[in-house]
């Protein structure tokens, strides 16, 4: 059974953001885009281990990136227990780790 996804509140932000402005530039590719990050997380949900480790990251709990496939993006995730918890959908060009305050505590 796959564990259930929670999106931080500032990642779902960041990802509507992305999606209005790829459907700005041509109608159609903010559609794209919600397609092949919906099957990055389809991945994610499958193979939850599979993707590797943030490069760098010295946080407690392992933190994990998926490619979104066709885009400049990655997923950053978080696997729990319990859930897995999207920090970031990341755009290739931004610093590295800029989402490392959205990692909840224990």
């Amino acid at each position: 059974m796959s564990l259930p996804q929670r999106e931080h509140p500032e990642a779902a932000a960041e990802f509507d953001a992305a999606l209005r402005w790829y459907e700005d530039r041509e109608k159609g590719l903010g559609l794209a885009l919600l397609d092949r990050a919906e099957a990055s997380r389809a991945d994610i949900s499958a193979w939850p281990e599979a993707a590797p480790a943030f490069p760098g990251w010295t946080g407690d709990e392992t933190v994990r990136c998926v490619l979104v496939k066709g885009y400049p993006y990655r997923i950053a995730y978080l696997l729990r227990e319990t859930e897995i918890v999207i920090l970031a959908y990341a755009h290739q060009n931004r610093r590295p780790g800029y989402w490392a305050d959205r990692v909840p505590t224990a």
